[in-house]
C-alpha cells in the first residue's frame, strides 16, 4: 500500500509556519483541535493531543448537564483504532444506556455520530416508565 506525499512549499515568518486549514482537515483535524508537535532529527510530525479520559467525561458531563439535565452520569471508554471516544449516557441508577456520545480523539464531539440530546431524554423517560 503507497501513501502518496503532498508537498507544500511555504517560508517561515516572524510569526512561524501556517499550515492551510484545508490541507490540515484532509488529514483529520479542525479547527480549534488540540495538536502535539513532535520534533526528530529527521522532521516534525504533527499528532492530535489525546485528551485523559478524565477530561472526556467531564465534556460529556457538561454537554449533558446544558442539554439533559443533572440526572445523567458517563461510562467513557476509548473506541478500536483510537477512532476517538465513546461516553455510554446512563440515567442515575440506571443499567442500561440511553445514549452514546461519540467524541473525535481530540476531544471534540461528533453531533452526526452522537445520539441527540431529545432522544436521550426520550430514552430515559421510558426506562423510567418500564420500571
Amino acid at each position: 500500500m503507497s501513501h502518496k506525499t503532498e508537498k507544500v512549499y511555504q517560508s517561515i515568518g516572524t510569526e512561524g509556519l501556517t499550515i492551510p486549514i484545508t490541507l490540515m482537515r484532509q488529514y483529520g483535524f479542525e479547527q480549534g483541535a488540540s495538536v502535539v508537535l513532535e520534533f526528530h532529527p529527521d522532521g516534525i510530525r504533527i499528532v492530535p493531543a489525546r485528551p485523559e479520559q478524565e477530561t472526556i467525561e467531564n465534556l460529556a458531563l457538561r454537554y449533558l448537564l446544558f442539554h439533559v439535565g443533572d440526572g445523567a452520569t458517563v461510562k467513557v471508554k476509548v473506541l478500536p483504532n483510537d477512532a476517538g471516544w465513546q461516553a455510554e449516557v446512563y440515567g442515575l441508577g440506571m443499567t442500561e444506556a440511553s445514549g452514546t456520545l461519540i467524541y473525535s480523539l481530540a476531544g471534540i464531539l461528533l453531533d452526526k455520530k452522537s445520539t441527540s440530546p431529545a432522544k436521550i431524554r426520550q430514552n430515559m423517560l421510558e426506562m423510567v416508565n418500564a420500571l
